[in-house]
């Protein structure tokens, strides 16, 4: 066993070698220069991963003994760190550290790292992440409250990294050109926002990269054909997305429909194929359940959905609804009412806050930046379109994988789009924000690159390296603009 991993190390490209090591080195970037516990909602995350790792309970939601536990809030407001949030201008206190029980053994009573039972807004949340970040707290070699976060972001970053080397098997599956796949991956690799996200405790890095096993299982699934490891990895992806955080419950249905197409393409197997799925459905069943019996025990509700801030589903006007997605994405036709909520959109989701918008939203490029991304974008999509139409002929051919990439994204999107509805119709929160776009970041790299490559060599080529250039410019600018934020 010990032989077979060395070779299949060995056997690395590379070129996934090299994109690897920059993604691992982009988010420790990340993890450092960002002050800690400024990650949008990072102390809520914190404190119920600590909770979880000190006394095997999650917090509640609406109760308990404190939000943070003491141990934790001995760092948080004597370095100020608490204040900071939300203040661009404000700065971390350092030069207090010395002076600071920041919870090294020793300093702070056990008790003292237990007592933050609640209420914690991050309880409606089910427990995978927090249990994966309970063991790196257990095992960090650095006991302060400092070091343990640390630790805990470390182990965020390892999931980035895993998710640039599913996408690079992704691009394998859909991709020609050599060159084209490692520029699908460099994007993921390179994406600002996907690489804070993971220099920070959050689960939302968790929910990208089961996710984007999720995608890779379904491609291999519709283009090869159904085998048990590929139905097994697709449901453990579903079930794990479930288990990890509300919105990966749009995996469920996409699980569901890879199935079908599996099933449809791949007569000679339909039967086992039915079977499979049936099985599968039943383990993803079962992780729904299980989701919201913990959610419902952690917020006093006995389900997911009931009394935990979430939008209600009750007079749901379908019309309405309508009008706000063509007005999020277009401007307003003249039958339309005003769309429900503030003026907020497509730039303020697709541009602003899926490539910028870093440390709880106080850091963040010059606005020509998003003008240029704006533009860039919609040449992008221009692009896209043309090459299916030029290109019409082959997506017909692998029309199972089309199938499966929008129903991907339409499928988060309209999860995403209903939450921020519902929201809106009762208050000022659009909820939704460009990182509940990264479970997709593979296709958004995938398809940059495939416009690329279907471009004759000598101008695909060119344009390649000016996408890589500006995504490696994007990357250190990001990380310099919070280095300069929280330390200069």
């Amino acid at each position: 066993m010990a032989a077979l991993t060395v070779a299949r190390v060995r056997g690395t490209p590379i070129a996934l070698a090299l994109l690897l090591a920059v993604a691992a080195i982009h988010g420790t970037a990340w993890a450092i220069v960002m002050a800690p516990w400024n990650g949008p909602d990072e102390v809520a995350h914190f404190a119920y991963a600590e909770h979880l790792a000190e006394t095997g309970h999650g917090p509640q939601r609406n109760g308990g003994t404190g939000s943070q536990s003491t141990a934790e809030n001995s760092a948080l407001f004597p370095l100020n760190l608490y204040p900071i949030r939300l203040q661009p201008g404000a700065k971390p206190n350092y030069s207090e550290l010395p002076r600071t029980k920041i919870g090294r053994a020793g300093e702070l009573p056990d008790s003292a790292r237990k007592d933050g039972s609640g209420p914690n807004s991050a309880a409606n949340y089910p427990p995978l992440y927090y249990t994966y970040e309970a063991v790196a707290y257990r095992i960090s070699p650095w006991r302060s409250e400092l070091g343990r976060l640390f630790t805990m972001r470390l182990f965020t970053v390892a999931l980035f990294v895993l998710t640039v080397g599913l996408t690079w098997c992704i691009a394998g599956e859909l991709l020609a050109a050599g060159w084209a796949r490692a520029l699908a991956t460099a994007l993921v690799a390179l994406q600002p926002k996907l690489a804070s996200g993971a220099g920070m405790v959050n689960p939302d890095l968790m929910l990208v990269a089961l996710a984007t096993g999720e995608l890779l299982a379904a491609v291999r699934i519709v283009r090869r054909g159904p085998t048990a490891r590929a139905v097994i990895a697709l449901a453990a992806c579903s079930a794990g997305g479930v288990l990890t955080h509300p919105r990966g419950y749009f995996l469920v249905p996409f699980a569901v429909i890879a199935l079908g197409v599996a099933a449809w393409s791949f007569r000679e197997r339909r039967v086992w194929t039915l079977a499979a799925g049936a099985v599968a459905g039943a383990a993803m069943v079962l992780a729904v359940a299980g989701a919201m019996a913990w959610v419902g025990a952690h917020t006093g509700t006995g389900g997911a959905g009931a009394g935990t801030g979430s939008p209600s589903i009750a007079g749901f006007n379908m019309r309405q609804f309508l009008s706000y997605v063509w007005q999020f994405y277009l401007p307003k036709l003249t039958f339309m009412n005003t769309k429900v909520g503030p003026p907020y959109g497509y730039r303020q989701v697709y541009i602003e806050s899926f490539f910028g918008n870093f440390a709880s939203f106080s850091v963040n490029y010059r606005l020509v930046y998003y003008d240029a991304l704006q533009v860039g974008a919609a040449l992008g999509i221009v692009g896209l379109y043309t090459t299916v139409v030029a290109r019409w002929r082959t997506v017909i051919a692998n029309w199972p994988v089309v199938v499966l990439s929008v129903t991907f994204f339409v499928g988060l999107m309209g999860l995403l789009h209903l939450v921020s509805y519902l929201s809106l119709r009762t208050g000022p929160d659009p909820v939704i924000t460009g990182r509940y776009l990264l479970p997709a970041v593979a296709l958004y790299g995938v398809a940059a690159a495939w416009v690329c490559a279907s471009l004759p060599r000598r101008i695909g080529l060119p344009l390649a390296g000016v996408l890589l250039g500006a995504a490696i410019l994007l990357a250190v600018g990001g990380v310099g603009l919070s280095a300069e934020r929280f330390y200069a």
